[in-house]
């Protein structure tokens, strides 16, 4: 999963490069992390970075994209946007497509969107089985969608194409 996080005139593009349980490799702008992400409740997560606590809490605005991030000691407001809705340069593409793929092999539980079904941030589309939990597969960004490259039952591989939204 690939994103541009906007807060104020920064931006920073975020890649999550590998996920093992709750442990994540990402990549922040030119930098590489790994992350220990623990979801506390929701919206509400506990990171570990080099043995650094950050407690985190994201507040979804009215706005798709939009939140209000609190830590201990600061408080600041992002847009995250997929990174697939835009050029190298920053700017939207033409027609952009969001294409969702699995974090992970398992097996597809449940299709929750049709083609030509709008989605909004957060819309889940697809539950995907994993190690004996189920995990809500949900939109990045809003638009319509094109394609469902699975269907109920289907044993997928980590990568593979699940949904394509034209945004």
């Amino acid at each position: 999963m690939k994103m541009l996080v906007k807060s104020g005139n920064k931006e920073k593009s975020i890649k999550v490069l590998k996920k093992e349980g709750d442990i994540f490799t990402v990549s922040i702008g030119e930098k590489i992390y790994t992350l220990d992400v623990v979801k506390v409740e929701e919206g509400v997560y506990s990171i570990l970075n080099k043995g650094n606590s950050i407690n985190m809490e994201m507040i979804a605005s009215d706005e798709p994209g939009n939140y209000k991030v609190n830590t201990l000691y600061n408080s600041f407001n992002i847009d995250v946007v997929p990174a697939s809705t835009f050029t190298p340069n920053g700017k939207a593409k033409k027609e952009a497509h969001q294409l969702i793929k699995s974090p992970m092999p398992g097996k597809i539980v449940k299709i929750k969107v049709k083609v030509g079904d709008t989605v909004e941030v957060g819309t889940p589309l697809v539950v995907l089985s994993a190690m004996k939990m189920e995990n809500e597969i949900k939109s990045e960004g809003k638009g319509t969608v094109t394609k469902v490259a699975v269907k109920e039952d289907e044993l997928v591989k980590d990568g593979q194409l699940l949904i394509d939204i034209k945004v």
